[in-house]
């Protein structure tokens, strides 16, 4: 029997990518059917109920933005959160499953595979910035099984790129940073490789923070001197000129890494403006932006040190934004006792350190051995040990000896813990004769922890009933368990041995009758 086809899967903010291991072992990044090896992860939805995805999408900015979704991936697993296309409303996970299925689709083609007009298209591995939560995995592993993919994992992106330097890189055992500016996330990452062994150190980083947002800084830019020559107008309430504006500042920002200036012509109410940008303004336009990745890169260089790794042996950067000479000219700057930054493969390395790890992962059929399951040089997959970007708690009583006492969480697991972590703690009832327990789990919304339930995330709840009667302070052992893949199992046993089980299957996801139904006809 022939297996599925396995791919490691980047699913970008703005840009995706796809990979898998040939015959010969090797791995390479698999192109679009524009003959690119990114596309675009935009939608746009035709009157026709039909969509396109890709660069074709992304050109409707010009003529129909208001019907062309991006940057979907800055809301996986954001409770309620839908955008609107024709009076119907959409998840990010339906708008990533349209996009997986594209590109893995665009991925059988170049295999020489049909895709099956039912059925599974193949197994993958996707990556997720390494300080998504419990919401935001499960909504790409559900994004995943929409698109008609079985999701073997959900691995780490750095810890990806990590694995796919460590496999392509000879060396021993070396302290690795790797700093990945996507162009919406931004993840930093501290790694020790070794040909046994990669283990993740520390981890931080920010969803909202990437290359749009140096994007958006340019179409200010191009605003502003718009409104210079043209006072009291804005080009951005002309709706043709804003989407056109919006491709216009990622092209200028792409030369801006090239050369000194860049010049360019916008028409919006039916002026025209010749506009000229200089790297200096550019620069001095995003420098907080930098700013900000600077700060995270401290804060997990400090975390590291905790751990008694205070030296780096080398320090990559990963992601489109990294092709910025401003970014490796601040890192140089701030971080003068580092190693030099250096490129490393920064738009495809995480996909092909997925499809690596894909290859690793997925095991045999009924005795039929996958061509593309050997690594290369017949090298073994070091052995993986993450950490969490988030603390994991329950809501305990703040003081047990007031009635009127208000909630606080106590963590259990606390951020760049390593996982699979598996603590357990013992909890008391607070009053006599008490009958049942609510418990419920929070997660962290960032690396800091608080205490208040508000400023955390409320994953999952359920009672425990018909407890034994007793004083007040009988046991109630809660047990995590977090998994490799970023999903959270929780246990509570009482005194009698009653217990229940729950699952961070958290609030906002997509309900099971959107899962169920089909995707919109992909225009080709």
């Amino acid at each position: 029997m022939t297996r599925r086809p396995v791919l490691g899967i980047d699913l970008g903010t703005t840009y995706s990518c796809v990979a898998s291991l040939d015959e010969n072992h090797r791995v390479s990044v698999l192109p679009n059917q524009e003959g690119d090896l990114t596309t675009p992860s935009v939608v746009f939805f035709e009157h026709s109920g039909n969509v396109t995805v890709g660069k074709f999408a992304k050109n409707e900015l010009k003529s129909e933005p208001g019907r062309v979704i991006s940057l979907i991936k800055r809301h996986m697993g954001v409770e309620g959160y839908t955008v609107e296309i024709d009076d119907r409303e959409l998840y990010p996970q339906q708008v990533s499953a349209i996009i997986l299925r594209q590109i893995v689709e665009d991925a059988l083609n170049v295999l020489g595979l049909e895709a099956p007009a039912d059925g599974t298209l193949a197994d993958v591995v996707i990556t997720v910035p390494a300080y998504f939560g419990a919401a935001e995995r499960q909504a790409t592993r559900d994004a995943g099984e929409m698109a008609g993919l079985q999701v073997v994992n959900i691995i780490n992106e750095p810890t990806a790129a990590a694995i796919a330097y460590g496999l392509m890189s000879e060396g021993d055992e070396r302290s690795v940073l790797v700093y990945d500016l996507g162009g919406g996330t931004f993840d930093v990452t501290i790694i020790k490789v070794s040909p046994t062994e990669i283990r993740v150190v520390a981890t931080g980083g920010d969803h909202q923070l990437g290359g749009a947002d140096w994007d958006a800084r340019l179409v200010d830019l191009v605003c502003d001197k718009f409104t210079e020559q043209y006072p009291g107008s804005d080009p951005r309430t002309d709706l043709d000129a804003a989407g056109s504006i919006e491709l216009l500042a990622e092209e200028a920002k792409k030369a801006l890494s090239r050369r000194d200036t860049y010049g360019t012509t916008v028409i919006a109410d039916g002026r025209r403006a010749k506009i000229e940008i200089t790297r200096a303004e550019y620069e001095e336009a995003t420098a907080d932006l930098i700013g900000k990745t600077l700060d995270f890169t401290r804060d997990v260089l400090r975390h590291a040190a905790a751990k008694e790794v205070a030296h780096i042996d080398e320090f990559l950067l990963v992601g489109g934004m990294s092709h910025s000479p401003a970014i490796k000219d601040r890192l140089r700057a701030e971080f003068p006792d580092l190693p030099i930054p250096q490129l490393t493969d920064p738009d495809q390395i995480v996909a092909k350190g997925a499809a690596l790890f894909a290859a690793n992962s997925v095991a045999e059929t009924d005795g039929v051995e996958s061509p593309a399951r050997g690594l290369p040089g017949g090298n073994a997959l070091p052995n993986i040990v993450n950490v969490t970007s988030k603390g994991y708690g329950v809501a305990v009583v703040r003081d047990s000896r007031k009635s009127d006492s208000d909630l606080v969480v106590a963590w259990l697991i606390k951020p760049n813990d390593e996982i699979p972590a598996r603590p357990r703690d013992t909890f008391r009832t607070v009053h006599d004769r008490q009958r049942e327990v609510d418990v419920s789990v929070y997660e962290s919304t960032t690396d800091v922890l608080s205490d208040e339930l508000p400023d955390n995330l409320e994953l999952v709840e359920g009672t425990l009933r018909n407890l034994p009667p007793g004083p007040a302070g009988q046991p109630l052992e809660i047990s995590f368990n977090l998994e490799a893949d970023g999903i959270l199992h929780i246990t509570a046993t009482a005194a009698d041995g009653q217990e229940i089980k729950l699952e961070a299957k958290i609030s906002g996801m997509v309900p099971e009758e959107v899962k169920r139904a089909p995707l919109p006809a992909i225009q080709r």
